[in-house]
């Protein structure tokens, strides 16, 4: 008599409802254009979220995305066109919502309209740190102090920039890039665009100060229209040495950014530091329509 065996297989029971997935933040409306050419004799950027609204100006890829994913510029890295090709930006906020989630409305604008993909990796940077001299900082404390979360509002007919902004003139002295009331740590991300290296504020310096970097446009970097990246000027031609670091003694010359930042009393130091790095995997040139 043959015996019949019954295997019974046991399977995981699915759930046959789908998942809530919540969906990433994004902006009501967005507009994005392509910026006016800029010229040399003055430059206005302008990134600002207040009242409902983003308007970004004549910002760059890598502006936008160091400011969504709330990184420095150095710690993103794709193709060179992103730190050149600029666009202007006006999006709107939902209602109710807080301009605190701005940046990731912003990650979501960037893949929808340019595809953005990337990923995020750990590796060693060449850095400057920016530190206190030997003699000490020489620092102009802001007449008008702002607040950091506060757009920068220009007053008519005044000179210079609004509080809380920058701007890069020319005139017969050199380039200036002028700031008022800004952090150290705003300061050396200014130096950033226009140095070989990244650069770190490591002063330990609080509060807010007013800034007029002079140098020649030679060696500006970051700037539309002027060089980028590559070593420093010999140090035959700038009287510093190459590593970027002013000997202390050095001649009061306005031939170089390292020069403008030493008549504050601050100083930049080689170093290298494991960091964050964006890596762009894909992005688009040239946005969806609006």
């Amino acid at each position: 008599m043959k015996r019949s065996v019954v295997c019974l297989c046991l399977l995981p029971v699915v759930n046959a409802f789908p998942q809530h997935i919540p969906e990433k933040p994004a902006f009501e409306v967005a507009s994005i254009k392509p910026s006016q050419p800029m010229t040399m004799g003055r430059v206005r950027l302008g990134m600002n979220v207040d009242s409902g609204m983003l308007r970004y100006t004549g910002v760059t890829l890598k502006d936008c995305i160091r400011s969504a994913y709330r990184v420095k510029d150095f710690q993103v890295e794709g193709p060179d066109w992103i730190a050149s090709e600029r666009f202007d930006i006006v999006a709107k906020l939902p209602a109710g919502s807080s301009k605190d989630g701005a940046p990731e409305m912003l990650q979501s604008l960037l893949a929808e309209r340019f595809k953005l993909e990337l990923h995020r990796a750990t590796k060693q940077h060449a850095m400057y740190a920016l530190v206190a001299a030997s003699g000490g900082p020489k620092l102009t404390p802001a007449e008008t102090p702002v607040n950091p979360d506060s757009a920068p509002v220009a007053k008519p007919n005044a000179a210079g920039p609004p509080p809380g902004a920058m701007i890069m003139q020319l005139d017969a002295a050199g380039a200036h890039l002028k700031a008022r009331s800004a952090t150290l740590s705003t300061l050396a991300e200014m130096i950033s665009r226009f140095s070989e290296r990244p650069v770190i504020d490591m002063t330990g310096i609080s509060g807010q100060y007013d800034f007029d970097l002079v140098f020649t446009p030679e060696n500006m970097r970051g700037m539309p229209g002027g060089p980028r990246g590559g070593p420093p000027p010999a140090a035959a031609e700038t009287g510093r040495p190459a590593s970027g670091v002013l000997p202390e003694d050095a001649p009061e010359k306005a031939g170089s950014i390292y020069d403008s930042v030493r008549r504050y009393g601050l100083k930049l130091e080689p170093r290298r530091a494991p960091v964050e790095t964006l890596i762009i995997d894909h992005i688009e040139k040239t946005p969806t329509e609006n």
